[in-house]
């Protein structure tokens, strides 16, 4: 049985770099990585995140799964939230990775 789930494990990663080969994505991208897109310094869209750890006016942080990242500035808010993604707004002064 355990030979079994690692031989699934295995036709499971290689098929999923064949998606990401053929889709052009980056290398490390997976359906289990968190993705965000910043639009200028005054929005940032996350896709992919497991929660909310900080947040107040000045930063809020944001588990992403493998990592944490930490939005700073002011007037923060968060002004979308589902399930897995959600949308900062602000002056977005800076973003830290925290590993």
């Amino acid at each position: 049985m355990g030979l079994w789930r690692k031989n699934k494990k295995n036709n499971i990663e290689k098929s999923l770099q064949k998606i990401v080969s053929s889709t052009q994505l980056p290398l490390g991208s997976s359906l289990d990585s968190a993705h965000f897109e910043v639009n200028s310094n005054s929005e940032v869209i996350i896709e992919g995140c497991k929660g909310i750890l900080q947040y107040d006016e000045n930063i809020i942080k944001v588990n992403m799964g493998k990592m944490i990242t930490a939005f700073c500035g002011r007037k923060l808010s968060v002004k979308c939230l589902n399930t897995d993604s959600l949308i900062v707004t602000g002056f977005i002064t800076s973003i830290e990775f925290i590993t």
